[in-house]
């Protein structure tokens, strides 16, 4: 339709895009379209971004598929792709239009244990490994997607979350929400809502209760899965 027709821009450009996941892949494509001459900088050696790790469970296969087809798509049109270049000055890019699409990195919260805990980014690529017992930090779209496949392996997942209701943010489909909470419902995971997180220890995790109470939950390990905060360039041009 004519909303989504990409027309040639008028002026060619040489366009920079900083970070190589869905959202700067995306820009790269749509500014090569338009006809400007495109570099894009990923400071990994791989293209795909958080979201590699976010289609890495097994349900997740139309996921992968579609870092498969951007992947693809990247390579039929003339971007420049550098990858293990990482950006953190804005001025040393010598472009005439600047695209920052650097995503985001987990948030740390402020409890003791934190630093002993499996970032969820970590587990879901694979890289840090967990036992049967685990409580999952974080009850939003990520934190019960996480829960649902350890759920697969075998393993007992544990869900705390601060809010009243899982899944709590806006945009997510209500399929997927409905799904997973009858999943859970089903299956008798065991979740505590509107639950503080006091600290987490070698044993588990100590939680303030809805009543106020003080409790404590066994685990061999424990998933922080509390949202993400923005990652810009360290240092933007003057």
């Amino acid at each position: 339709s004519r909303k989504y027709h990409l027309t040639p821009a008028k002026k060619a450009k040489r366009i920079a895009v900083i970070g190589g996941g869905i959202g700067g892949m995306e820009s790269a494509l749509v500014c090569a379209k338009r006809g400007h001459k495109v570099t894009l900088y990923e400071k990994s050696d791989v293209l795909g971004g958080v979201f590699i790790a976010a289609a890495a469970p097994s349900f997740k296969e139309k996921d992968r598929d579609l870092i498969a087809w951007y992947r693809r798509e990247m390579q039929k049109y003339p971007i420049d792709i550098k990858l293990n270049t990482p950006v953190t000055d804005l001025s040393t890019i010598n472009a005439d239009e600047i695209v920052v699409a650097t995503g985001a990195t987990a948030r740390r919260i402020p409890v003791a244990g934190a630093d002993t805990a499996v970032e969820a980014i970590d587990y879901l690529l694979g890289n840090k490994q967990v036992g049967d017992k685990v409580v999952v930090v974080g009850g939003g779209l990520t934190g019960c997607e996480i829960a649902y496949d350890l759920y697969l392996q075998g393993k007992i997942p544990v869900i705390v979350e601060m809010q009243d209701d899982l899944m709590h943010g806006s945009g997510v489909p209500l399929a997927n929400t409905s799904y997973l909470r009858d999943f859970f419902k089903t299956n008798q995971v065991e979740v505590h809502l509107e639950t503080k997180l006091n600290a987490i220890t070698e044993l588990g995790v100590s939680i303030t209760n809805p009543d106020g109470s003080i409790s404590h939950i066994d685990a061999d390990d424990v998933i922080l899965s509390v949202g993400y905060i923005p990652d810009p360039v360290a240092k933007k041009s003057a």
